[in-house]
């Protein structure tokens, strides 16, 4: 059974990994105008390659019930935490179009990816759990694009049709050959392949978020209010809605580890793409993600510990 000492080992090499995409930042190394295209590059191409060798032909995900349940615990927990935040951010004298609908939605949406991965992965080193991540991704992208998007744009004008990005649709594609079993037919030398490409998808995003948080850091005056409110909810009270369901729930253990992983992400990076992409407030947004982000350097190896102990996954 793993202790906080052993999570921390796995899950701090991940923030330094971001503490050094800040760094190379600041330091010119990686400069602001090579971001689209490095982005481009991992979602567009590594992070497929990434989910392919990682689905497809993986046992956990084989059956379409076990992957719709991930999926629809990806969806529904993202509007719980929306719904919830939105609530919330009254108590602190947030306002409509004053960054109350951001704060909700910032709130609301964890880091479901680059963050999420390298823990997964170091904890559980089978292919089956981090399997489960991706087909649990597929619940949280319609979220992001439907009541994320939906909360600041109006629910009528939400783009749905972006859900359908090069990675959902290589998650899709993955799970139709298995379904199939059309899976057995990719050649050993594609999944090596795509194993090399995939391995390059995770270390490069990270750094790309350092980077990022770089340099919105100190950009905007902080709200004292934002800062200690989005951390009780993101990393201590919207995580027991995925905690319980990990309990409660007739689920596989890989699902339950995907749940104690994601109970313990703060806000994600994307959630200020969205505020400013789509009418939102975005200086909201990047407070949300810094506090969520600082304070979860310590909470998450605590979460993670705690939960797989109690839960016994």
């Amino acid at each position: 059974m793993l202790d906080y000492a052993g999570i921390l080992a796995v899950t701090l090499p991940v923030y330094l990994m971001m503490g050094t995409g800040a760094f190379l930042r600041k330091t010119g190394v990686l400069p602001q105008e090579a971001d689209k295209g490095l982005m481009k590059l991992s979602v567009a191409v590594l992070t497929p390659a990434l989910i392919i060798e990682r689905v497809a032909g993986n046992p956990a995900v084989m059956q379409p019930m076990p992957v719709l349940m991930a999926a629809g615990l990806g969806f529904a927990l993202v509007v719980l935490g929306i719904s919830l935040s939105y609530a919330v951010a009254r108590l602190i004298g947030l306002r409509v179009h004053e960054g109350r609908r951001t704060f909700g939605v910032s709130c609301g949406l964890q880091n479901y990816g680059f963050v999420a991965i390298p823990i997964v992965t170091a904890l559980f080193p089978d292919k089956g759990t981090l399997g489960v991540l991706f087909t649990f991704t597929l619940g949280i992208e319609l979220a992001c694009w439907t009541a994320c998007v939906g909360m600041l744009t109006g629910f009528n004008n939400a783009p749905l049709k972006l859900a359908l990005n090069p990675p959902v649709i290589t998650i899709l594609t993955s799970l139709m050959l298995n379904f199939t079993g059309l899976h057995v037919y990719i050649p050993q030398v594609a999944h090596n392949t795509l194993g090399m490409l995939g391995g390059c998808a995770v270390p490069l995003a990270v750094l790309l978020i350092g980077a990022s948080i770089a340099d919105i850091w100190g950009q905007e005056r902080m709200n004292w209010k934002i800062a200690v409110l989005s951390p009780v909810l993101r990393l201590g009270i919207i995580p027991l809605a995925f905690l319980a369901a990990a309990v409660f729930l007739p689920l596989t253990n890989e699902l339950k580890r995907i749940l104690i992983v994601q109970a313990a992400m703060p806000s994600a990076v994307f959630n200020i793409v969205i505020a400013r992409l789509y009418g939102g407030h975005p200086a909201t947004a990047v407070q949300c993600v810094l506090a969520t982000t600082v304070v979860s350097c310590v909470t998450t190896p605590f979460v993670i510990a705690w939960a797989l102990k109690w839960i016994g996954v």
